[in-house]
């Protein structure tokens, strides 16, 4: 299965990807984020390995909406730890680490340092303060 490839943009900083292979450009084009196809839960979208600049994010991202930071540096979407849980994940590429957020955004948006709901998503927000405990991988 040929993977599709979805350039972001400035303008352009959130796109859906699912039920496929994908490889997600940032911005900037400095890094790729490879998503495999691994399956489909009861009720949903499919899920996915996520492999983010080279390396394996821990759990599975979902295959819904994906969205990017104006400086390519952060990459927030629907995440699950284990099967089959939603959350919603913030990605810091340059440093390898990733916060889950404390309550699920469908449409995340990211404003840094927030992450705003998007088109179709409830009032739910986050503003990072930099007391957050980030996990490396």
């Amino acid at each position: 299965m040929e993977s599709h490839v979805i350039q972001f943009t400035e303008k352009e900083r959130s796109h859906w990807a699912g039920m496929g292979k994908y490889v997600l450009l940032p911005p900037d084009g400095s890094y790729e984020i490879a998503l495999k196809y691994e399956g489909e839960p009861p009720h949903g979208d499919s899920y996915h390995t996520a492999i983010v600049d080279g390396r394996q994010l821990p759990g599975y991202a979902w295959g819904c909406i994906f969205s990017m930071s104006a400086c390519s540096g952060f990459v927030a979407f629907s995440w699950m730890e284990r099967k089959f849980e939603r959350l919603t994940t913030i990605v810091d590429v340059r440093r390898s680490l990733y916060f889950v957020l404390p309550m699920y955004i469908y449409y995340p948006c990211i404003e840094w340092p927030a992450v705003l709901p998007g088109p179709a998503s409830g009032p739910e927000h986050y503003a990072f303060v930099g007391s957050e405990v980030w996990r490396a991988f």
